[in-house]
């Protein structure tokens, strides 16, 4: 007979749900500014991570994710759900933090008019925010006694639907 697998505590999904929180707000603030995105965002990844966006896969190297970020319009992202849920702890990590499956729903407008403000009214189809999809697997890096764990990107999959 199997032992069946214990829920986690409450304290591990706490964790899982600020840390996404933290997450979310600081990757998509750095990717929407275009100053910071090509800087600040492949600090975000492992070196052996697996990124793919819309189907295309993309290098974890921070040369590969400069490349592919600097190719990108100017983008504005709306984050509309953001579901989390903790994963197995890694055996040989020196934190108990666990691993965390991140999901995030949302839009993104794309392009120059991401700089306009005020009642202007979309004209070509381009100028419409999209939905989009994004799971992660973040794995933590850094964990001090009683603080949040810091994590990294061991996977991002990027998904236009709709």
């Amino acid at each position: 007979m199997s032992n069946p697998q214990r829920p986690w505590p409450s304290a591990a999904i706490d964790a899982a749900s600020h840390g996404a929180i933290a997450f979310t707000t600081i990757y998509y603030e750095a990717y929407d500014e275009p100053t910071r995105r090509s800087i600040e965002i492949p600090m975000f990844y492992l070196p052996s991570a697996k990124v793919v966006w819309n189907g295309n896969t993309v290098g974890a190297d921070a040369g590969s994710i400069t490349s592919f970020l600097d190719a990108m319009p100017l983008s504005r992202h709306d984050l509309q759900t953001l579901d989390c849920h903790p994963l197995k702890p890694l055996p040989t990590a020196a934190s108990t933090a666990p691993e965390l499956l991140l999901t995030v729903t949302g839009s993104v407008l794309h392009g120059p008019t991401v700089m306009q403000f005020g009642d202007h009214a979309p004209s070509q189809p381009s100028e419409y925010p999209r939905k989009f999809r994004e799971v992660f697997v973040l794995r933590p890096i850094e964990s001090a006694e009683g603080m949040q764990p810091k994590y990294a990107i061991q996977s991002a999959n990027f998904r236009f639907i709709g």
